[in-house]
């Protein structure tokens, strides 16, 4: 006997096939489902950025003021975490656009947790967890995809126009 499917699964399933798939169950974009394959290898990347990078800066700053120690060990991870993000934009030829898409997807997926968190966090110790929630994701998710999706669309814009200038000079030589 086939399993009964949550409602949560049916939502999740129907949410997708809306974003993601047309009324044939074809993909609605390529673009659009690749690019948030890319934004969940994103996550990983910067998971990987924050952990590795962590420890090192706090032993290096054991003597820093907080505030100081905070916006390090934020911000370093979060660049050094773009930077091969970034750099992946160089390998898509003919869709320079699809890691801006990705650092996007990133946008909208850390709103939707800050919504969940919202939704979910115990009200009796808001600050608390609220502080938790934003200091472990929500500050370092945010940091990362605002800066990955201002170095993504600086390097899609002067590809981009580099593109148009040397097909215009192709172009002019006929």
């Amino acid at each position: 006997m086939a399993k009964e499917r949550s409602s949560f699964q049916r939502k999740i399933d129907h949410i997708c096939r809306v974003v993601f798939l047309t009324e044939e169950g074809k993909p609605k974009s390529t673009i659009l489902i690749y690019s948030f394959s890319l934004s969940l290898l994103f996550i990983v990347v910067f998971l990987i950025s924050y952990w590795l990078l962590l420890e090192p800066l706090e032993m290096a700053l054991q003597k820093s003021p907080v505030v100081v120690r905070n916006i390090v060990e934020y911000t370093i991870p979060a660049v050094v975490g773009c930077i091969p993000c970034v750099a992946l934009s160089f390998a898509f030829k003919e869709r320079m656009n699809m890691v801006p898409a990705a650092f996007t997807w990133l946008c909208v997926i850390d709103l939707i947790m800050f919504v969940t968190m919202v939704f979910t966090v115990d009200k009796s110790d808001w600050a608390t967890e609220y502080g938790l929630f934003l200091a472990i994701v929500g500050i370092p998710m945010l940091l990362s995809a605002l800066l990955g999706t201002v170095a993504s669309q600086v390097v899609y814009r002067r590809r981009s126009k580099t593109r148009e200038l040397r097909m215009e000079k192709y172009s002019s030589r006929r």
